[in-house]
This record gives structure tokens, C-alpha cells and sequence, in this order.
């Protein structure tokens, strides 16, 4: 297939999709559209492989002739997102989000009037982290706009709205897929910059889609800290260019900061790390990503899960050569494992699903930057595959609390109990996608693991990943414990459930499994030749898949520890039979009913209700700890924001 043809599938179907869902009033029309654009987009994604494959993971594209002009829209794009932003903020009477926009129009205009930018030669350069964020919003994103065409409808009954906001929801969400594959291909950061203000302004308008003032304050609050890191950006762009006289991302990479770099180049990859930070809402920027949980699921699933916020930790992988064996490294290594642990622990505390999700997500972006910054090989492929394993499990595990939420009306874990006598499919897929990320030999339990070997050498990052893994394994848990809780009773009442929501859960949930039992081959596949060909990445200790699925870390005295994925499965997939086995051959004449006062209520799903003193039925509650006097919002936000802004501060004194 003609490369030209896999960028337009990518890039410019979105583009014209997102138009021609604003002009199509039918939904079977547009649901029509959503489903071929998804076929089309997943068979580009697989011919891009092939293509990146077969040139050796580094494709070099070139617009030729044409080169200028996508250019002038590049910048005219941006300039209409700064304006949009400024007049948007302005008529709302909301002023941060347009004096950082009109920051950004300053440096920007400034910059491109008063500094003859020499420009890449080469607009699209693809190699394989590229791919991988490609492959991210080109298959999981498809896949989740299948999810809103079962989800949207209802969501739509629930606002009790007098008229239909999806087409501009979908126009929406394709454009955010068209600005996410061109900001994986784009080889110059003024287009990369573009883009990124592009997702920026997608995740404003979806946050506040339901019009709710609620939706209003949370959308400006992402405009907010977005716009700031949008500044951070424009700033690192400009010190690049003065330190090393280009803007071309895959040429500075070839420098290291642990070599002689004089000037500028440190402070400009200080400013990227740190618009990296705000997009990737790390501690103190958590709040935006908090507050867009009130946006739709699939928004949440897609932007604020998957692909958007992978673009902040993408930009920083892609700065790791730059990182490698620096005081900077050091530093955002620190600072990534920080929020790991910060946003694990206070995960604890929370009752809110979305919240537990938001929290956890947050955690493993902070887990990823600090891959990013331990400047080993390993530690990159660590990252690299949390990118992947995150996105698939995460993805789902959004999707499945937005379903539970439409069917009990809840996103409180403890409305939650007994969840699988009501709602059997959709409680055994979001099981299945906690027990992904928490148990092995899923792939983020094997990338913790890389994390934790490879951060020996820096004792404080090895603490924060050891504790933020701990803290992880309790709110998992008992999250896993409240839906499975179930009585002695046998009734059940199977959920129906639209067909869209069934076929995107069962797709991600296969995609899960296929990506941790394949992960030895994914290895070989995307990772290694990546992190192989970087030449300042440190290979003292390097990974090693081997034939049987495993992978090995390797250092001069051999093995020094590995998983083998296979065996694990087997044992996994036996627990898996027998368990229900066992359960089936149970009879229910074997089973002691509990005693609580009184004769258990007959019409009780649970089992456990009484009646009572003049035949009232009494609940019984069951409750999870949370700890909220230890590891509350309003405990330890904060210090912890407080302590993350020092950090920061650190990381920008060392680059100056």
C-alpha cells in the first residue's frame, strides 16, 4: 500500500469524517460513517506496520512541492486555536486561559517574524515509539467510538436533552484522532506544538459537552493548565532552536545532556519535560484530569486514558536519549516516581470509580516519565510497554464503569457490591482489566517489575516505585472485592446490553490478553530495535525476550532476574477452570445462610438483609476502608503539590 495512502487514511479521513458527521443530521448515516472510518483507519494502522517494518523502523516521508503549504495550515491552525482560546476565555469572562494564550501568540508571532527558522527538510519522520502512539489512537480510538454509538443515546436519555449533540461530539473525536497521528509523525516541534494545542482544545470542548456548569468549570480548568504548559512549550521550542539551531526533534535527540551542551539546550528540555508534565497531569497539574471525569465515558476512555495524556509521556520518552545519565534525568526520574506513588496512594481514599481510575491513570504516566528519565535500556522498553499495556486496560476499565454507571445509575464502588448476580458480562471484563493491571504475567505488572530493577541504582526513585506499586495492590483489590462480593443465593439477572458496548469490551479484553501473552514477541517486535538504535542510551543492564515468551534482564554476570509469561498463563488459565468448577459442583443445601437478628429477607439478591422487629427488612452494610484521615484528598493534596512544585523548581535550577 502507497505510504501517501496510509497518512491520508490516518490523518485526513479523520479530518473530513469529523466534517461529515457535522453535516449528517441521520444517525444510522453517521453511525454508518463511524463504523467504515474505523475499518479503515485499523487496516492503515496495519499497513503502516509493514511499511516502518520495511524501512527498518525509521520512514522518512516528505511532502515535497507541497511541503509549504501544509505548513501555512499548520500555523494557521494554531493561530485559530490561540484566537478560539483568547475569545472563548474572554466571553466567558474567564481570564487565565487568554492571557497564556495570548503568551503563547506573543512568543510565537515573535519567534517566527524575528528568527529565520530553518526547518526540517523532512516533514513526517515515523520510527517505532512513533508507531506505537499511532497505533494507540488508530486502533484503541476507533474502538472507542464504536463504544459511543451504544453509549451516547443513553447518555443523551440520562440529560433528558431536547436535541442530539453527537455530531459534534464524533466531529469532535475524530479531529482529536487526526491531531494525534500527526503529532506522533511530526518531525518539526513548531507542527509537533501545533498539534499538541490542537488536543488541547478537543479535550476543553468534550469536557464540557453536556453544558453543566460543573462541565464548564472543569473544561477551563483543563484550558488552564494546558495553556500554561502550551507557554512551557513555545519556550522550550525557542531555547532549542537558539542552543542547537534547529527544531527538528529527531536531530536534537541526537544530543545528550550528560555530554558538553553549552547555552540554551538544557533549559529547552527542561520547558518540554515540563509542558509534558501538564499534559500528562502530573502532581501539581492532577486536578485538570480529575476534573474531566464529568465528561462522557468514551472521552474519558479515549482522551483522558489512552491516547491524549500519552502524548505528554510520549514527548519525554522521546527526550529520554537527551536524559540519559543527566542531573536532569535524575530529577525527572524522581519527579515521575513521586506521582506514582502520590497518585497511588491517595487512589486509596477514593470511593468514586472514575476517580480511582483517574488517580491510577495519573500514577502510571508518573511511572512512564520516570522510565523516561533512569536512562537505561531497559528502563526505556519499561516505558514503551506501559505505554501499550496501560492504554488497552485502562481504556477498558473506563468503558466498564461508564456501562455500570448507565445500568445502577452509580460510580460509587460500594453501590458496586454484588455487581456480578446483576451485570455478569460487563463484572467479569472489568475483573479481567483489574487483574491486568495488578497481578502477573499481565504486561503492567511486568513493567513495574522492569521499573523496579532498573531504579537500584537511584535508592529514592526505587522507594517511591516500591511504595506506589504497594498502594497500588490495595486499591485494586478491594475494588475487585466489592464487585465479586456475592451472597449464597443463586438468582441471577443477565444484562442486556447494546450490541456496540459488548463487541468494544470483548475486543479490548482480547487485546489485553493477546498483548501480555504476546509480550515477548511485542518486545522484539516495537521496543528493542527502538531503544537498540539509540546510541547515548545506557546498556549495562539490557532486557532479553526469549523464545518460550519470557523476558530477562541481563547485566556483565548474566541473568540477574525474568519472567517467563507462558508457564504463568497456564497456571492463570487452570485457577480460571477450576475455580467455577468448584463453585458449580457446590450444592446449595452445603451452604450456611449467615445469622444477622432475623429471617433473611426472601427478595434480597444479596442475601444478607434481615426482617426485623415488625417485619421491617433491615440492610445490612458492608463498607471498604479508605483511610481518608491517612491518604484523603484534603489530607495530603497539598504538601504533595507543594512538594512536586519543589521538584520542579529543582529540575529547572539544575538546567539553568
Amino acid at each position: 500500500m502507497d505510504v501517501y495512502l496510509i497518512l491520508a487514511a490516518l490523518v485526513l479521513l479523520p479530518a473530513l469524517s469529523s466534517l461529515l458527521c457535522l453535516a449528517i443530521a441521520q444517525k444510522v448515516f453517521r453511525n454508518v460513517l463511524i463504523t467504515l472510518t474505523t475499518l479503515v483507519m485499523v487496516t492503515a494502522a496495519y499497513f503502516l506496520i509493514l511499511a516502518v517494518v520495511q524501512a527498518h523502523g525509521h520512514l522518512l516521508i516528505g511532502l515535497g512541492q507541497y511541503s509549504p503549504i501544509f505548513g501555512w495550515v499548520v500555523k494557521l491552525g494554531d493561530l485559530c486555536v490561540l484566537g478560539y482560546v483568547i475569545f472563548r476565555g474572554l466571553s466567558s469572562r474567564r481570564w487565565i486561559s487568554p492571557v497564556l494564550a495570548g503568551l503563547q501568540l506573543v512568543f510565537l508571532l515573535s519567534f517566527e517574524m524575528l528568527v529565520p527558522v530553518q526547518e526540517p527538510s523532512t516533514a513526517i519522520v515515523i520510527d517505532y515509539l512513533s508507531l506505537i502512539l499511532i497505533l494507540l489512537a488508530s486502533i484503541i480510538g476507533p474502538i472507542i467510538l464504536l463504544y459511543a454509538i451504544g453509549y451516547m443515546g443513553a447518555h443523551e436519555e440520562h440529560l433528558h436533552l431536547q436535541k442530539t449533540k453527537q455530531p459534534r461530539f464524533f466531529a469532535i473525536l475524530f479531529l482529536f484522532l487526526c491531531v494525534m497521528n500527526a503529532l506522533a509523525m511530526a518531525d518539526n516541534l513548531l507542527w509537533v506544538y501545533t498539534f499538541w494545542e490542537v488536543t488541547t482544545l478537543c479535550s476543553f470542548l468534550l469536557i464540557g459537552h453536556d453544558g453543566t456548569e460543573e462541565a464548564t468549570n472543569n473544561a477551563f480548568r483543563t484550558l488552564d493548565l494546558n495553556m500554561l504548559g502550551g507557554v512551557g512549550f513555545i519556550l522550550g521550542i525557542i531555547a532549542l532552536y537558539h542552543g542547537t539551531g534547529t527544531v527538528s526533534l529527531v536531530t536534537i535527540c541526537t544530543h545528550n545532556l550528560a555530554g558538553a551542551v553549552p547555552g540554551l539546550f538544557a533549559l529547552g528540555i527542561a520547558c518540554l519535560c515540563f509542558a509534558g508534565f501538564t499534559k500528562s497531569a502530573q502532581f501539581p497539574f492532577q486536578s485538570w484530569l480529575l476534573g474531566a471525569m464529568v465528561a462522557p465515558t468514551p472521552v474519558s476512555a479515549l482522551l483522558h486514558s489512552s491516547t491524549m495524556v500519552k502524548a505528554g509521556v510520549f514527548l519525554i520518552v522521546r527526550l529520554a536519549p537527551v536524559l540519559a545519565g543527566s542531573h536532569l534525568g535524575i530529577i525527572v526520574s524522581f519527579f515521575g516516581a513521586f506521582t506514582f506513588a502520590a497518585a497511588s496512594a491517595i487512589a486509596i481514599s477514593q470511593q468514586n470509580g472514575k476517580r480511582v481510575l483517574a488517580y491510577s491513570t495519573i500514577a502510571n504516566l508518573g511511572l512512564i516519565i520516570c522510565c523516561a528519565g533512569l536512562g537505561t535500556q531497559a528502563a526505556l522498553a519499561a516505558a514503551m510497554l506501559l505505554m501499550i499495556f496501560h492504554a488497552l486496560s485502562k481504556g477498558m476499565l473506563f468503558l466498564c464503569i461508564g456501562t455500570i454507571e448507565q445500568k445502577i445509575g452509580s460510580r460509587d464502588i460500594e453501590d458496586m457490591q454484588g455487581l456480578f448476580k446483576t451485570m455478569p458480562f460487563t463484572t467479569i471484563v472489568m475483573v479481567f482489566g483489574m487483574i491486568s493491571m495488578l497481578l502477573p504475567p499481565f504486561g503492567v505488572l511486568m513493567t513495574k517489575w522492569l521499573a523496579i530493577e532498573t531504579a537500584v541504582y537511584q535508592p529514592w526513585v526505587l522507594v517511591l516505585i516500591v511504595l506506589g506499586s504497594a498502594f497500588t495492590v490495595v486499591f485494586w483489590a478491594k475494588w475487585i472485592g466489592s464487585i465479586l462480593t456475592m451472597s449464597y443465593k443463586t438468582k441471577y439477572t443477565f444484562e442486556s446490553i447494546p450490541q456496540p458496548i459488548a463487541l468494544t469490551l470483548s475486543l479490548l479484553a482480547l487485546g489485553v490478553l493477546g498483548a501480555s501473552f504476546a509480550i515477548a514477541p511485542m518486545f522484539n517486535f516495537l521496543v528493542a530495535p527502538h531503544v537498540n538504535a539509540l546510541a547515548t542510551i545506557s546498556q549495562s543492564v539490557y532486557l532479553k525476550a526469549t523464545a518460550d515468551g519470557g523476558l530477562f534482564l541481563l547485566n556483565s554476570f548474566g541473568h540477574s532476574g525474568g519472567m517467563n509469561a507462558i508457564p504463568l498463563f497456564l497456571i492463570l488459565f487452570v485457577l480460571v477452570v477450576a475455580i467455577p468448577y468448584f463453585f458449580h459442583r457446590t450444592r446449595p443445601e452445603e451452604v450456611k445462610p449467615p445469622y444477622f437478628g432475623g429471617e433473611l429477607a426472601h427478595n434480597d439478591i444479596r442475601g444478607i438483609d434481615f426482617i426485623g422487629p415488625g417485619d421491617k427488612v433491615e440492610q445490612i452494610v458492608m463498607h471498604n476502608y479508605y483511610m481518608k484521615t491517612i491518604f484523603g484528598e484534603q489530607t495530603l493534596t497539598l504538601w504533595l503539590s507543594l512538594l512536586a512544585i519543589a521538584v520542579m523548581l529543582v529540575m529547572f535550577g539544575v538546567a539553568i
